[in-house]
């Protein structure tokens, strides 16, 4: 299997890349404990899945605008950034779903251009026996979008794309500790297989933009987008501002 990406300077090529110990072992205890709290607290929609915590928790709001994630995406997309989603992905133990190949940009119709990203920052430590990501780089050259088809049973989303297994052959598992995060782009191809261990696996993807080149139509989009660094662009003037 090849060697999981860490040099930012690699992201135009791989479509993606892993920064380790982003956030020291207190800030991940507080970010499992306001997990369990959200799901005690019925915030969550299911048991395995929380929709825009940075909206619903002034905690998950912070941490997805902390200065060194922040750094993470900058090194990717530039100084000029928006936060525009936020979804928290829970793997429970011993669950049979797995997430079929897809690509995140065609779920975001009120996003527009090609200069977004995800970042996949782990609330649990993630290994392979507890269902890493597993993502193809590479795949997101030319911004091509791959056709979508339906989805099995016991896969997370209704569509997946359309890729055969030679296509996926060199896809990589992002193990990590938690703390740690990822970096993809929109367009790149991946997925992840079901957690057949003992313990479960969270992983808390957050959605950016660069406004030098994309924006998003707020009318269509369902809660507010956050300028976070640099400019907000010709388009972004109803922007919330959160720049230090």
């Amino acid at each position: 299997m090849p060697a999981i990406n860490t040099d930012p300077t690699r992201f135009p090529v791989e479509g993606y890349c892993l920064f380790r110990d982003v956030f020291h072992a207190r800030h991940v205890a507080a970010m499992q404990a306001h997990l369990d709290m959200a799901q005690r607290a019925g915030f969550c929609e299911t048991e395995k899945y929380y929709g825009e915590p940075h909206v619903k928790e002034v905690f998950w709001l912070e941490t997805c605008i902390a200065p060194r994630l922040l750094d993470a995406v900058e090194s990717a997309l530039g100084p000029n950034l928006i936060l525009v989603y936020s979804s928290m992905f829970i793997k429970p133990a011993r669950d049979d779903t797995s997430v079929a190949w897809h690509q995140d940009n065609t779920y975001w119709p009120s996003v527009h251009g090609t200069d977004v990203l995800t970042v996949w920052l782990a609330i649990d430590d993630v290994a392979e026996e507890n269902a890493p990501m597993r993502v193809v780089p590479g795949s997101h050259a030319d911004h091509k979008e791959f056709e979508k088809i339906k989805a099995k049973d016991k896969e997370w989303f209704n569509w997946k794309a359309d890729v055969t297994d030679e296509m996926t052959q060199g896809a990589v598992s992002l193990t990590m500790s938690a703390g740690s995060l990822s970096i993809h782009d929109s367009f790149l191809i991946h997925g992840g297989v079901a957690n057949r261990s003992d313990r479960r696996r969270t992983g808390y993807t957050i959605r950016f933009c660069s406004t030098d080149t994309a924006w998003v139509d707020l009318e269509k989009h369902p809660h507010s987008v956050y300028l976070v660094r640099g400019e907000r662009g010709p388009r972004g003037k109803d922007y919330v501002d959160l720049r230090p």
